[in-house]
């Protein structure tokens, strides 16, 4: 898991972003030094967490307490398995959005949905 430092640190100083975009990759994500998740803060971009395919287990998602989570992935039951890690952390509200759904904690499943 890269990039929730960065919140975890603002948060233990009085802030806190709006949105969190958490990423769920297939393979190893490249980066260019600049849009690094654990610089992206401090470089002008959104708060974002990646979650590569080595991160097995236990995921510690408690610095989106009472955040709006956007969780995207191609992998269904991967994106799934971090859903139910996010859940854990009682996030305000979760937008979960794969290739074959749509899930919006605020209205329920919308299954099947075409973006």
């Amino acid at each position: 898991m890269i990039g929730h430092e960065q919140i975890l640190e603002m948060r233990m100083q009085g802030y806190s972003p709006k949105e969190v975009w958490v990423m769920v990759f297939n393979s190893e994500p490249e980066y260019f030094p600049s849009t690094h998740p654990s610089l992206n803060l401090q470089n002008g971009f959104r708060a974002s967490i990646d979650v590569t395919p080595e991160d097995r287990g236990a995921l510690d998602f408690r610095c989106l307490v009472g955040l709006v989570v956007h969780l995207i992935g191609t992998n269904e039951s991967r994106v799934m398995q971090v859903l139910r890690h996010i859940e854990r952390a009682n996030p305000s509200r979760v937008i979960t959005s794969t290739p074959n759904s749509f899930i919006d904690s605020a209205v329920k499943e919308l299954s099947g949905i075409e973006i």
